[in-house]
Order: C-alpha cells, then sequence, then structure tokens
C-alpha cells in the first residue's frame, strides 16, 4: 500500500509542478509603442524591461504579447489576459481595469513640417487643423475634446510612421506624437524625410503611462497588488 501511494506520488508531483510554473507566468498583451515597448526591442524596450524586472523581483515571468492596439484593450477587457500595457490614464478605461503605480512618464508634442511655421498657446489655436494620429489612442482631455466636436479632423493610422507619411505629403498639417517615440519613429525613416520633419518643442500633454489590470481577469486585483509592491520596492532601492 505504501508502495501504491509512493509511486501515485511520483506520477503527480511532475503535473504539480508544471502546474505551480504556469501559475506564475504572466501574460501580458502590449500594443508597438517604441522605444517604450515593442516587440522587436531589447528586453520589449525600456517599459517591457521594467514591468518584467518588477515581476521577477516577485517570482513571476512575464510573457508579452502584441497585437494592434484596439484589440489589445479588447482582449485584456475581456480576460483573456492579466494585463495591458501601457496606457494614460482615462475614467472611462476603469469600466474594465485598475491602474497601476505610474510605470512611464511621457511628453505629448506636435510634429510638423519644417517648412510650415507651427506656434500654439493653448489647444483653442490647433482648431482647424487635419492630426495624423494613432488608432486607440488618447491624447488626452482636451485634444480628445476638440476631436470629438469635430473642432480638429483627424486621420487615424496603425502606427506613428504612416502618420509621418501623411504629414510628408501635406495630408494632414500635424502629428501629436510622444517626444521621444517620435523621435525614435523618426530615426528608423529615410534621411530625407527626417529632414522635413520637426515638432514644437512645448508639451500639449504631460502624463504618467499604466500598467491596465483586468478586472474580468480573476487574478487581476491580486496581481495589480504584486506588481505595485514590487515596484514600490525596486524604486525606493534605487
Amino acid at each position: 500500500m505504501i508502495r501504491t501511494l509512493l509511486l501515485f506520488a511520483l506520477l503527480l508531483s511532475p503535473l504539480s509542478s508544471s502546474a505551480d510554473e504556469e501559475s506564475k507566468v504572466i501574460k501580458i498583451v502590449a500594443g508597438e509603442w517604441p522605444p517604450f515597448i515593442g516587440e522587436k526591442l531589447e528586453n520589449f524596450g525600456y517599459v517591457g524591461d521594467k514591468v518584467q524586472r518588477v515581476f521577477a523581483s516577485q517570482g513571476y515571468r512575464v510573457e508579452f504579447h502584441f497585437l494592434p492596439w484596439k484589440r489589445a484593450y479588447k482582449k485584456a477587457s475581456e480576460g483573456e489576459y492579466v494585463a495591458t500595457a501601457v496606457w494614460m490614464y482615462a475614467e472611462e478605461r476603469t469600466e474594465h481595469f485598475y491602474f497601476s503605480s505610474p510605470v512611464a512618464q511621457e511628453q505629448f508634442v506636435f510634429f510638423h513640417l519644417k517648412e510650415t511655421p507651427f506656434r500654439w498657446q493653448s489647444l483653442s489655436d490647433v482648431e482647424g487643423q487635419h492630426l495624423g494620429g494613432g488608432l486607440g489612442y488618447s491624447y488626452g482631455k482636451g485634444l480628445d475634446q476638440l476631436i470629438e466636436n469635430q473642432k480638429v479632423r483627424i486621420t487615424r493610422v496603425e502606427d506613428p510612421t504612416k502618420a509621418f507619411q501623411l504629414l510628408k505629403y501635406r495630408r494632414v498639417t500635424l502629428v501629436p506624437e510622444e517626444k521621444h517615440i517620435g523621435m525614435f519613429t523618426l530615426s528608423r525613416l529615410p534621411t530625407d524625410m527626417q529632414d522635413l520633419i520637426t515638432y514644437h518643442s512645448k508639451p500639449f500633454l504631460s502624463n504618467n503611462s499604466y500598467l491596465m489590470f483586468s478586472k474580468s481577469h480573476p487574478k487581476g486585483a491580486e496581481l495589480l497588488a504584486i506588481f505595485n509592491q514590487g515596484l514600490m520596492l525596486m524604486e525606493n532601492a534605487q
């Protein structure tokens, strides 16, 4: 009888070990947003690396999955993934998500053609412009409101490269984009295109970015607390 129990335990132990390992894998869906986060970036970019290091300090391994922003949001909101990276805070998103502590800081500026000088003091100065923006992007309450009220037009495309192409061919007049992301994107484009485009140094939006944990995922709230604790410990140690 004892030998039978020992054999049964030995047969079960690999399954238990495998289940334990699987429970320590955090599946996060993300959109492409280099240099902050991206599938082909080293360690998945600055934010991707930070998220991995925080969870590793708590005994977890992160598995990133990259999808277009809208699909990433939808799948995470439905609980298919425990979290999605990275997003600015918006009140309507709290219906489906918990927000982590901030993981990055951003500065959004207006990119424009060098041959077309652009100055602005308030967002009302942007009225009448035609923007080239990203699918699923929020640009903060002020600019989002102008877009919603149709005081500015926006053509939404899949990524900043396509937005800059629209700008090059004068199909849009401005590209609102995070400064580091815009400059990173331009650095990957042909030199003649880089020479055409610049940006206004004054940010129209400065904000934090967050990891959003799904309220539909059974471990969403638990892993949010674990991540925030790990992030706080890591930042306090720096």
